[in-house]
């Protein structure tokens, strides 16, 4: 009898010892696998530095950049993506190298440094007050995707204050987004990059235009100059409506093939 249980005992270690290595390959097989990891993007490009002809550059006067104020769902540092207007998702492994709105307010204070329209830019001052201050605020930042058709969106509002007595003398805004032909994240980044650096071109001539007007005179002291263009859409080409949102994310299916 005890001779007859020896083969069953024996079979049983094997089958264990057979199921165990199974497990472990299995669980090594997982092990190997590729771990998901985060990519880390930020909005830049190249600064230059030239004036227009008729520029007064570098003007008399001092110029605070304050932090960018940045809407409560695009202050995260997950990229935003939105599949319709009334739909929105943040990225898990795909987020911007810091805030958004540090982020802004390191290019916006970068190209003013770097185009010498004042005599001084910073984004502190603690012994002095300077002549006047830039204010702004980030109203989107996102990747709007419709299947085969993708793009960068950006609007940001600017305004600049005269310190001396809290008046507004200048404003901006844009709502525009840029079309982008590759699916990989890197696009967009650079697409939003495109729209920032044009759009602060904007910025720097329509300063550079009223400091000149003043021929170095006091600080501004006459009404406030309101520069704002209504959304629009750079290389849209899909006709979409932009009357009351500034765009419209127009499903794959609607698409009319030619």
């Amino acid at each position: 009898m005890g001779d007859m249980m020896k083969p069953s005992v024996i079979q049983r270690s094997l089958q264990a010892f057979v199921l165990t290595g199974v497990l472990l390959i299995v669980s090594c097989g997982f092990m190997r696998s590729k771990v998901p990891t985060r990519n880390y993007f930020e909005i830049n490009y190249p600064l230059e530095s030239q004036a227009a002809v008729e520029s007064g550059r570098p003007y008399s006067y001092s110029l605070q950049v304050q932090q960018f104020n940045v809407q409560r769902i695009y202050g995260r540092q997950n990229i935003v993506y939105r599949f319709a207007p009334q739909e929105l998702k943040w990225y898990e492994y795909q987020q911007w190298a810091v805030r958004p709105d540090y982020m802004v307010t390191d290019i916006v204070y970068r190209h003013l440094e770097s185009v010498n329209l004042f005599n001084r830019v910073g984004t502190e001052f603690l012994e002095t007050r300077p002549d006047y201050r830039l204010e702004g605020t980030v109203n989107a930042l996102e990747r709007l995707d419709a299947g085969d058709l993708v793009f960068g969106h950006l609007a940001i509002s600017f305004r600049m204050v005269r310190t001396a007595d809290g008046q507004q003398v200048w404003e901006y805004s844009f709502d525009e987004r840029k079309q982008v032909y590759q699916k990989e994240m890197m696009y967009t980044v650079i697409a939003l990059s495109q729209i920032m650096q044009s759009r602060m071109n904007v910025v720097v001539g329509q300063l550079d235009s009223l400091f000149t007007s003043l021929g170095g005179g006091p600080p501004f002291k006459g009404r406030p100059v309101r520069i704002q263009e209504p959304g629009k859409a750079a290389e849209d080409t899909t006709g979409a409506n932009t009357k009351d949102t500034g765009y419209e994310i127009i499903p794959e299916s609607r698409i009319k093939r030619k």
